[in-house]
């Protein structure tokens, strides 16, 4: 009898060990049981983001709760204070003595759209003397334009939840020549603007990733590699682009 019992015993810990590993490893990332997922509010990156947070808590078998920030700003400032157990935004917004950031998950060309009556061959044209650039204020687009326009003068604007009528009211109105953004609002403002159009070529793209905070387990590194690459050869991260219907952005490879 004894030994009938030792048997069941036995199987039960080699069946529940498995499981048991996975819930332990998958801690290190769910601490608190659920999965707190940072990301950006807009459709080019929370509107991809949610639905891929969404299939890393499915996988890490614990329940999403999306942590939305309303500006680019917003979520960089979130760094470091606990927020959230992942991030998905990204990658120049996540400070290197903070976080570690996973391979890119898809990548967002930064467009111009130009007003009427104003035209570009190319966008290496844009940055001249006298052209008033638009961008949201703290964006990639800002980010960049700040660092790399020499000639052309830069208008800062908020972003809202209304940004591409934000965009096309700007151009429309003469305040901006040009507005340099995310292809996710780049197409719905040239849209919005009679005889406004994009300009032929990126001017730089955003690339986008998924953090941890600095200094978590390489247990936890490893499961957030694997989720990210999972996610992409499986094609959870082309159907939310597809979802969104957003021109121009890709999979990362």
């Amino acid at each position: 009898m004894k030994t009938i019992l030792f048997a069941i015993v036995l199987a039960t810990l080699q069946l529940s060990a498995p499981a048991f590993g996975q819930t332990a490893r998958n801690a290190h990332i769910a601490t608190s049981g659920k999965l707190r997922c940072g990301m950006i509010a807009i459709r080019v990156l929370g509107g991809i983001a949610q639905p891929v947070c969404k299939f890393f808590a499915d996988r890490l078998g614990v329940a999403l709760e999306p942590v939305t920030y309303s500006s680019p700003d917003a979520y960089a400032q979130s760094f470091g204070k606990g927020e959230w157990d992942l991030a998905v935004g990204p990658r120049v917004l996540a400070p290197t003595e903070k976080a570690d950031v996973t391979a890119d998950l898809w990548l967002i060309p930064l467009i111009y759209v130009a007003a009427p009556g104003h035209e570009f061959a190319n966008a290496g044209e844009v940055d001249r003397a006298g052209v008033k650039i638009g961008t949201i204020q703290g964006s990639p687009s800002d980010r960049y334009l700040s660092h790399n326009v020499k000639s052309a003068e830069l208008i800062r604007i908020p972003l809202t939840a209304h940004i591409s009528a934000d965009v096309a009211y700007l151009l429309k109105s003469g305040k901006a020549d040009v507005f340099g953004a995310d292809s996710g609002v780049g197409y719905p403002a040239a849209e919005a603007v009679a005889g406004g159009k994009i300009i032929p070529g990126a001017f730089n793209t955003v690339r986008v990733a998924a953090a941890l905070a600095k200094g978590r387990s390489e247990s936890a590194q490893k499961r957030l590699a694997d989720l990210v690459g999972e996610a992409k050869r499986t094609g959870v991260v082309q159907k939310a682009i597809d979802q969104q219907n957003l021109k121009g952005v890709r999979v990362a490879e």
